[in-house]
């Protein structure tokens, strides 16, 4: 039998819970409701997992863009950091997820241990272990990646932040010695017109003396 799409659901709005061993249930809380059923309690929890890391993802990127949008008018020499610390922040959520994820299932791996050890009906008791330990190994997987990516991604940013720290350094450098220089120039033109002060005065002083003679001179012949 073919299978076609029943449509689809925005997963950052999306409710996600389980109903039974095999089923579960994904809602906008609205109109949209979609009941899956898996072969298994472990393909649900590993459909159940993959949605909500995938869900974690979806609300980050959101608020991501609408930051981006915010900022678009903003476009400063830290924008490229910001963006660096937006990425790591992202990664270090999805470590948050994977992290609840195992504490959960390893609570549950935990309740199953602990109901084996009373002796009644060890054959289903065995299977319910083994379901969980398995549950418990998709989340610890699920863990073990997220920090992969998170590791891989701080080495890829840390070259970035090193250049973008020796441009900041070369910046410095170069605005001190531009400081330097003005003020070099700037006591010279000081130097250089105390230096031609005292000859402008004198010259005045003269020109002014020869000027009060002039006029003597005049007065006493009229």
């Amino acid at each position: 039998m073919a299978h076609t799409c029943r449509g689809t659901i925005s997963l950052h709005g999306a409710l996600i819970h389980t109903v039974d061993s095999c089923t579960f249930v994904i809602s906008n809380g609205g109109t949209q409701t979609f009941h899956i059923k898996a072969a298994n309690e472990v393909e649900r929890q590993s459909w159940v997992t993959a949605l909500e890391l995938a869900k974690a993802k979806a609300i980050r990127a959101m608020e991501s863009d609408e930051e981006e949008e915010d900022n678009t008018a903003n476009t400063i020499p830290s924008e490229e950091l910001n963006l660096v610390v937006r990425e790591l922040t992202v990664r270090l959520e999805n470590l948050k997820t994977c992290y609840d994820l195992i504490t959960k299932h390893g609570a549950a791996l935990q309740r199953a241990l602990s109901e084996l050890e009373t002796g009644d009906d060890l054959a289903n008791k065995t299977k319910i272990v083994s379901e969980r330990a398995t549950l418990f190994r998709i989340s610890s997987n699920a863990m073990i990646n997220a920090c992969s990516d998170y590791l891989q991604t701080a080495q890829t940013q840390g070259h970035k932040w090193s250049k973008m720290l020796q441009h900041e350094r070369d910046q410095k450098l170069h605005l001190e010695e531009m400081v330097e220089q003005l003020a070099r120039q700037h006591s010279h033109l000081e130097q250089a017109a105390t230096r031609h002060r005292p000859t402008v005065k004198v010259n005045i002083s003269i020109t002014v003396l020869l000027h009060c003679t002039q006029m003597t001179k005049d007065n006493m012949l009229n």
